[in-house]
């Protein structure tokens, strides 16, 4: 078996953004080559980056997620694109409730939407804007996650403020993506560890566009429970994965066999329930 096998990229897209290959036939080629078993998908077309994206409203966004994991549902889950900018929380309710048929059209069982992806710099709107917090509560009396992009040079998207919104509902866990886009990236990693000591929030890490070391120095300080693989796919295009084969070797040098798992899959798993199957 593959030293791969059981692999969850917690971060990857659909949609378009220009300069970009994040189709649908590229993504699926790539969890293939890189041997990845699932990926969670939000889609960027709820993205509001003029003549880059396409700023779809939450429904329309949401729909095409929605068929993408139904047309391929052994490779993909959902994670809610959220538009506090311009959206409300409760149009998300009804992609909540949606399941997937079980195998030979048995019970509905999985959940089609896993999570719920905020955007502050893409969607122009600071982490901690109160206008997150219905999105937080929804995520609370759903018992999912919320999924931040986290940028270390832009102060909306600050791992202070997400912290300073993971803190107000704490019993959401709060996935900072790239643990700081672009670094610096010692602030997430202190951000974690302060909520760690305090039990003030609920905060993890995840490894997308993050150098080696600082993913390392992540492993260090808050250990592996808290932190998750995620790739951004298809953010490289073509040979998206390759550009992770350097981290995943460095991972396995540096983790016992079961931190492994948990960092490349076993977070993920329990995090977004992903073996948590459930009646319709």
């Amino acid at each position: 078996m593959s030293s791969h096998a059981g692999t969850i990229d917690c971060h990857a897209h659909i949609g378009a953004f220009e300069g970009y290959d994040l189709t649908e036939e590229t993504l699926l080629e790539e969890l293939s080559k890189g041997e990845v078993a699932l990926a969670l998908v939000s889609n960027i077309d709820g993205a509001e980056v003029p003549g880059k994206t396409r700023g779809l409203d939450e429904a329309a966004a949401n729909r095409a997620a929605s068929h993408a994991v139904r047309r391929h549902p052994d490779r993909l889950r959902g994670l809610l694109w959220a538009r506090p900018d311009r959206g409300d929380a409760s149009a998300l309710v009804p992609f909540l409730r949606e399941r997937l048929r079980g195998a030979s059209g048995g019970p509905w069982t999985d959940r089609v939407f896993v999570g719920i992806k905020l955007h502050p710099e893409m969607n122009a709107f600071p982490a901690d804007d109160p206008r997150v917090d219905p999105y937080l509560a929804l995520a609370q009396q759903h018992d999912i996650p919320v999924v931040v992009h986290c940028d270390g040079a832009v102060d909306e998207a600050s791992s202070a403020r997400i912290h300073a919104l993971a803190r107000r509902h704490p019993e959401v866990s709060v996935v900072l993506y790239h643990m700081g886009f672009g670094g610096p990236y010692e602030p997430s990693i202190r951000e974690v560890e302060e909520a760690l000591r305090t039990g003030d929030a609920d905060l993890y890490l995840e490894t997308a566009q993050a150098p080696v070391e600082a993913v390392l120095d992540a492993l260090r300080r808050v250990g592996p429970a808290r932190v998750l693989f995620g790739t951004d796919a298809t953010y490289f295009g073509r040979g998206h994965y390759e550009r992770y084969e350097a981290l995943r070797v460095a991972l396995a040098g540096s983790l016992e066999p079961n931190d492994l798992q948990r960092v490349m899959g076993g977070n993920a798993r329990v995090l977004f329930r992903l073996d948590h199957e459930e009646s319709r």
